[in-house]
């Protein structure tokens, strides 16, 4: 027992070591970045492979672990109030690292896979209308991304049978639109729609790409860390 839980230790230290190794590689690349804070997150990656390898509470415990350790080493953070901490950082990177609890749903039947990517869509589409004069070619520029998301989000979760980063992205994707509803409303109201639409785009990009991303390499290392039979639990 003693020696399980000192070889779970020095997991979750690679893990966070990976984490903070990708976030400062990301941090170094320009593009990757969004002005008001955000970013597309390649070091979400370490930590959803922690909790499929771990279980759940230990990646939720390595993603609050790892956003301390990033305090520490002065990371940049983006917030006006306390509680965008919360909606920014510690609620979505503890979701992020309790991913392998939604194993339950990691083969969902398709109409439920179908509800949340169609969700995603619509947020898309959305975004695009709102954000872009809500015009005819807004419209169906809107309508032509939210098939895209749709299609590529059906694609990906049937073929790898990783539903469940789609749903804790999602819950990420939503508790950072709550914070920028209310503390980002870029000269809007806060609360009002100008600034729920305004959070819905700004925030949907990159979100979406780490979605993308880590549906593409998540279950590429997980299989290898099968294969390897490294055993974590």
């Amino acid at each position: 027992m003693k020696n399980d839980q000192i070889k779970k230790i020095a997991f979750m230290a690679i893990y966070m070591a990976l984490y903070v190794a990708l976030k400062m590689v990301g941090n170094m690349i320009p593009f990757l970045q969004m002005p008001n804070g955000g970013s597309i997150e390649l070091e979400l990656i370490p930590l959803m492979i922690a909790s499929y390898h771990l279980g759940w509470k230990y990646g939720a415990l390595c993603g609050l672990a790892s956003f301390l350790l990033t305090i520490v080493l002065g990371f940049p953070m983006y917030f006006v109030q306390p509680i965008q901490i919360v909606l920014d950082y510690v609620l979505p990177i503890s979701i992020v690292g309790m991913v392998s609890l939604f194993k339950p749903f990691e083969h969902a039947s398709k109409p439920v896979v179908l509800s949340v990517v169609s969700l995603i869509g619509l947020s898309a589409c959305a975004a695009i209308y709102y954000s872009y004069g809500m015009n005819l070619m807004a419209l169906v520029g809107g309508i032509v991304l939210a098939g895209l998301v749709i299609s590529l989000g059906l694609f990906l979760t049937s073929t790898k049978g990783h539903f469940g980063i789609v749903i804790v992205m999602v819950i990420k994707y939503f508790s950072t639109v709550i914070s920028g509803a209310y503390f980002w409303a870029e000269g809007t109201a806060a609360g009002s729609l100008p600034a729920w639409t305004f959070s819905l785009g700004y925030n949907l990009w990159y979100n979406l790409v780490t979605m993308i991303v880590c549906l593409l390499m998540v279950p590429v290392l997980m299989s290898r860390i099968k294969k390897a039979n490294i055993q974590g639990m």
